[in-house]
């Protein structure tokens, strides 16, 4: 009899102590059936694409099969621009990103009473513009005859002084970073303020106790508690530079004289502009290679940076 006189499953009576009960389904080729979908679904839309790349880069000329599209990349300049420009976004961006991330969650979560949904809303907007739109607005902002930074400077005196940003080679990649980083920088603030949201604030009222007020508070426990959200999202920065393209080809299209070119534009303006597939093909697999050595490198050093040393483990045992 079971509890209240209720009558024990049958499946329960006559079992030994310490005996297993088999689950259904949990057999090596169940667990195979499970990971069918998942797995049909990988290959088919990742790693078939992921290969079929790889065999089109290697297509040379006449349809013989080598590696002259590598050579030929290693001798293009264009190319090595593309590369140069595209490492320029990625520490530019994440820097800029998660400083102005970081600073604006802590102003709203430590020192801001009320409204905080608000302004985290605010700072998440432009994130759901559309890229042509925005591009069609900072265009217009730095137009150096008519735009509002012009008239800034106009107003300043300094009119004969101010530069046309998206036409110089040495300021319209950095012009489009400016413009890349208001769009996503509110993506970092969301994500830092869970962080932050997350740490228990009796350790954050400890710390006062013992003297960390302010900018000590922030450096020494606030930062390194948010590390976790700092290694992810300076690994999905890396891959959001890494293939922006809209902003870039709508306000410069890679110019002036491909001074903004990116890998990413570049592969358009190969494949589908100068009809280069072959070539636009390999150069996707650089892009590719590029973004694995660059998350692994930050994953080893978040690994290295955050792991704890022989002397802090001896000391927690």
């Amino acid at each position: 009899m079971g509890v209240w006189g209720l009558k024990a499953p049958a499946g329960s009576r006559g079992r030994a102590p310490g005996q297993r009960t088999r689950v259904l389904g949990a057999g090596p080729v169940a667990s195979a059936l499970y990971v069918a979908p998942a797995f049909v679904l990988f290959a088919a839309f990742i790693l078939f694409p992921i290969l079929s790349n790889i065999g089109a880069s290697l297509v040379g000329a006449h349809g013989r099969p080598g590696f002259a599209n590598y050579a030929v990349a290693a001798q293009d300049p264009v190319f090595w621009t593309a590369l140069e420009n595209s490492l320029i976004w990625v520490a530019v961006s994440l820097i800029l990103e998660i400083a102005a991330g970081f600073a604006l969650a802590v102003l709203i979560e430590l020192y801001l009473a009320r409204g905080r949904a608000i302004f985290r809303t605010l700072l998440f907007l432009p994130m759901v513009i559309t890229p042509s739109v925005i591009a069609l607005v900072f265009t217009t902002l730095y137009a150096p005859d008519y735009g509002l930074l012009f008239g800034l400077f106009n107003w300043l005196g300094l009119a004969d002084s101010f530069p046309a940003l998206l036409g110089t080679p040495s300021t319209a990649t950095l012009a489009i970073i400016v413009v890349n980083v208001w769009q996503w920088s509110g993506f970092f603030v969301l994500m830092y303020c869970v962080g932050i949201a997350a740490i228990d604030r009796a350790l954050l009222d400890a710390a006062e106790i013992d003297g960390a007020r302010g900018l000590g508070r922030i450096r020494h426990i606030i930062w390194p508690l948010c590390r976790g959200t700092t290694v992810s999202l300076v690994v999905l920065g890396t891959i959001q530079a890494l293939q922006q393209f809209p902003l870039i080809y709508l306000m410069t299209e890679g110019g002036p004289a491909n001074a903004s070119q990116t890998l990413a534009t570049y592969i358009f303006q190969t494949g589908f502009s100068e009809n280069e597939m072959p070539y636009a093909s390999a150069i996707a697999v650089v892009l590719f290679v590029l973004a694995l050595v660059l998350v692994a490198v930050e994953y080893g050093l978040a690994g290295a940076r955050f792991a704890p040393s022989s002397r802090e483990s001896r000391d927690a045992v």
